[in-house]
C-alpha cells in the first residue's frame, strides 16, 4: 500500500497532472458548468435591465384610483372623504346654516330672529294638494288671453276678407266722366303705340274722347282728396269714394273751383276737358281717367260701362 502512494509521487509532473484530471474531472466539469450558468444568468439579467425603459414618473397603475390628470390619489380618499362627509361648507368666506339655521342669528334684532322662525315654521303652501287660494279669482288666465287674442286676430282676418270679397262681387255703381268713347284702352299688361312718343308704351288708364272744354263729372259720391299739376298727364283731380275706391281725372283745365276735402255726388261738375297731358298732346281731345282699388291701378272698363 505505502508502495503505490510512492509510486505517485515519483510519477513524472505531466503524468500527475493527468492522473488528478483523471481521478477528479467529473467534479471539476460540474463546477465548470455551474460557474458558467451563473455567469450567464448574471448577463442576461443585466442586458434586459438595460434594454428594459425606465418606467413613467407618473405611470398609472391598474386597479387604483385616479384623478383627471392620471396620478395616484388613493393616499388622499379618506381625507377627502372626512372633508366632504362634513356638512358645514365654508364658502367665500361665509359658513352655511346647513346644520344649524340659527347660527348667526344672534346679529339678529328680536323682531327679525321671530320673523325668520315664524316663516320656517309655516307650512309650504305650494307643496300641499290643496288649492291656492292666492290663484282664485285672478282675473282671466293666460290660455284664456291667448284664446280671446286669437279669435280676435281671426274675426279682424274674416272681417277683412269678408270686405275684399263684398269689393270684388259688388260692382260699384259708377257713370263714366264724359259721355264719349273710349279711344285708347287701359293696358299695363302689354304694350301699344303712343303717337306723342312714337314708340311702344303702357297705358295706365282710358283716353275717352271729348272735345275741349266739356264738363267732366264725377263717377260717384264721394271728396275730394288731391288736385294736383302732373308733369306726365297734366291738371289732375282725385276722388276718394270711400269704398276702397278712388277715382284720377287728368288733362284737365286748368283751374281752382274745387277744393281738397270738398264733398262731391255722382254726376256733380269737376272740370272740364283740357290740354294739359304733355304725355298725350299728340292725341286727339281727351280725358285720362284712371281708377284705383284698395290702392291698385284697375281697369276702368271693368267697373263703368263706357259707350261703345
Amino acid at each position: 500500500m505505502n508502495n503505490k502512494g510512492k509510486l505517485k509521487d515519483n510519477l513524472p509532473e505531466e503524468n500527475r497532472f493527468k492522473s488528478f484530471f483523471k481521478e477528479s474531472g467529473f467534479y471539476i466539469a460540474i463546477v465548470v458548468g455551474l460557474c458558467a450558468l451563473a455567469a450567464g444568468a448574471v448577463y442576461f439579467s443585466t442586458n434586459q435591465i438595460l434594454s428594459d425603459p425606465e418606467p413613467e414618473p407618473y405611470q398609472v397603475q391598474e386597479n387604483e384610483p385616479q384623478n383627471d390628470y392620471g396620478l395616484d390619489i388613493s393616499q388622499y380618499d379618506n381625507n377627502f372623504d372626512n372633508e366632504w362627509d362634513q356638512s358645514s361648507i365654508v364658502e367665500e368666506g361665509i359658513d352655511s346654516f346647513e346644520d344649524d339655521p340659527f347660527i348667526g342669528m344672534e346679529d339678529l334684532s328680536p323682531g327679525e330672529s321671530e320673523a325668520i322662525e315664524n316663516a320656517e315654521e309655516a307650512p309650504d303652501i305650494n307643496t300641499t294638494n290643496e288649492t291656492n287660494p292666492l290663484e282664485m279669482n285672478t282675473g282671466p288666465r293666460e290660455e284664456d288671453a291667448s284664446v280671446a287674442t286669437t279669435g280676435q286676430a281671426a274675426s279682424i282676418a274674416e272681417d277683412a276678407a269678408t270686405e275684399d270679397v263684398v269689393l270684388a262681387v259688388v260692382r260699384p255703381d259708377f257713370k263714366p266722366p264724359v259721355a264719349g268713347k273710349i279711344q285708347t284702352e287701359y293696358s299695363m299688361d302689354k304694350l301699344i303705340f303712343s303717337p306723342t312718343f312714337n314708340e311702344w308704351r303702357t297705358h295706365s288708364g282710358v283716353d275717352i274722347a271729348a272735345p275741349r272744354g266739356e264738363v267732366v263729372r264725377a263717377v260717384g259720391n264721394g271728396v275730394i282728396a288731391e288736385i294736383k299739376n302732373d308733369p306726365r298727364y297734366g291738371f289732375t283731380i282725385v276722388i276718394d269714394h270711400n269704398n276702397g275706391y278712388k277715382s284720377v281725372y287728368s288733362n284737365l283745365v286748368n283751374d281752382q273751383t274745387m277744393q281738397v276735402g270738398q264733398e262731391v255726388k255722382q254726376g256733380d261738375p269737376i272740370g272740364a276737358v283740357g290740354a294739359t297731358a304733355i304725355f298725350e298732346s299728340a292725341e286727339p281731345t281727351h280725358i285720362h281717367f284712371e281708377l284705383y282699388k284698395e290702392n291698385k291701378l284697375v281697369d276702368p272698363a271693368a267697373y263703368i260701362d263706357f259707350p261703345k
